[in-house]
């Protein structure tokens, strides 16, 4: 029951964000402000967070900083990525939730060496544009208005954490079938109402997540989900029988109905 109730705890912090960018390394030179940019050296700067800043930053903004790593823009009504965002080509992490993006930038693709991504609670109606990243392991879709997971995103081959919850996506698509490095699905609050059966066969998945969808049945072959940490499917309208079927399953896998 112990390890339950831990196992519990951690999915709640992962679905929560918990890799939304509240803290930075001590070894990481940070700037929190243009202010505080302007007094600090520049060339030596990795982490750049200006969330909540209600600005935009100019190209003389983000000049000289050729080791710049992590880049937050959350929070801002921005309704376009800066054009001096997609210079900074060292750039791993970059963070745009919570602003009023419709559409993902084609230059956006420029940046290859990121491997996070967090396009949460934007205006989003595809994802297309985002299969550009051959580095990608964490991409954050949140609360924006997708209709489904683009075939283009099975090109994301390292991908390890898709978050897609409250959206308008209807079913899992093909593309997560190539996510075969993938270990947490979250889609949460989308109106799915199948889960294929190819989804079992996904090699590293550890966590699966699909409260508050129309889902009533999981794959036949359930047994292979014996290596879950956790399936979360709080809000779905499970027949008595397919409950039970899932807990006969799944023994060991900390279950959320």
């Amino acid at each position: 029951m112990t390890t339950r109730i831990l196992l519990g705890a951690c999915m709640g912090v992962l679905l929560a964000g918990c890799f939304d960018n509240m803290s930075a390394p001590t070894d990481a030179v940070t700037a929190t402000s243009l202010e505080q940019l302007a007094a600090t050296n520049r060339a030596a700067v990795q982490r750049l967070i200006l969330r909540g800043n209600g600005k935009s930053v100019s190209a003389a903004d983000l000049a000289g900083m050729p080791v710049l790593e992590m880049l937050d823009l959350s929070e801002n009504a921005l309704a376009e990525i800066p054009e001096a965002v997609f210079v900074q080509k060292n750039l791993e992490e970059f963070y745009f939730a919570r602003n009023a993006l419709a559409k993902v930038p084609v230059r956006l693709g420029e940046l290859a060496n990121l491997d996070y991504i967090n396009l949460d609670d934007n205006k989003l109606e595809s994802a297309d544009g985002l299969g550009q990243f051959p580095k990608l392991m964490w991409l954050r879709l949140n609360g924006n208005a997708l209709k489904e997971i683009p075939a283009s995103l099975g090109s994301l081959k390292h991908l390890q954490r898709f978050y897609a919850s409250r959206n308008q996506i209807k079913e899992i698509g093909e593309a997560v079938r190539q996510w075969t490095e993938l270990e947490d699905l979250v889609l949460d609050g989308n109106p799915i109402s199948a889960v294929p059966e190819w989804l079992v066969d996904l090699p590293k998945l550890k966590g699966v997540s699909l409260n508050g969808t129309r889902v009533t049945k999981l794959p036949a072959e359930l047994e292979k989900w014996r290596k879950l940490d956790y399936l979360s499917l709080g809000g779905c309208a499970f027949p008595a029988d397919e409950m039970k079927r899932i807990r006969a399953a799944l023994p060991d896998v900390a279950i959320v109905f």
